[in-house]
């Protein structure tokens, strides 16, 4: 798995996907033709995948922010959030609301007292409900990201941009 993050405008977006993309297929030793069509399609839904039998064994999972953006390649299910706590103003006197209505039990004690904890799981949340590819059909509250048999989910702050907090969500077991 490799994770890359942009910092720029939305029209500078394919660009990065592309070269992002070229270097992860580069630096991984997949053989893929330079044939090979980057053609994107989504499954019911909407998760993307590429539509090209060549380009099989890649992965990926895509989040934007507020003038943030990242992506993730894997040769197994992924699924990647992003959010810029700075583009949310006031949120710390919301958090608590919002989350007494999205989490679980569990997550609500969890953040209790800090809204880092809460964009940890709000992200987390969102990057498992891409990794099933089952979008927002699963619901918020339907499932705990503190406790998921199977999955490990990867937390952190992006370099460089210690505002964008990032999740990312894949197959296995925490070690």
């Amino acid at each position: 798995m490799k994770i890359y993050h942009f910092s720029g405008s939305r029209s500078e977006s394919e660009t990065f996907f592309t070269e992002s993309l070229t270097d992860y297929i580069e630096t991984s030793g997949l053989k893929i033709p330079a044939s090979a069509l980057r053609e994107v399609g989504r499954g019911p839904y909407g998760k993307p995948y590429f539509t090209d039998p060549a380009m099989e064994g890649i992965l990926f999972s895509r989040s934007h922010t507020k003038g943030h953006e990242i992506v993730c390649f894997s040769e197994k299910e992924i699924g990647a959030d992003c959010e810029n706590t700075d583009a949310r103003p006031g949120i710390e006197h919301r958090y608590t609301n919002i989350a007494g209505r999205y989490f679980t039990d569990e997550e609500q004690t969890y953040i209790e007292g800090s809204v880092d904890r809460f964009f940890e799981v709000w992200t987390a949340k969102e990057a498992y409900m891409k990794y099933t590819g089952k979008g927002f059909a699963e619901g918020f509250r339907s499932f705990s990201v503190l406790d998921l048999p199977g999955v490990i989910i990867e937390t952190g702050r992006v370099k460089g941009a210690p505002h964008v907090i990032y999740s990312v969500c894949t197959a296995g077991e925490r070690q």
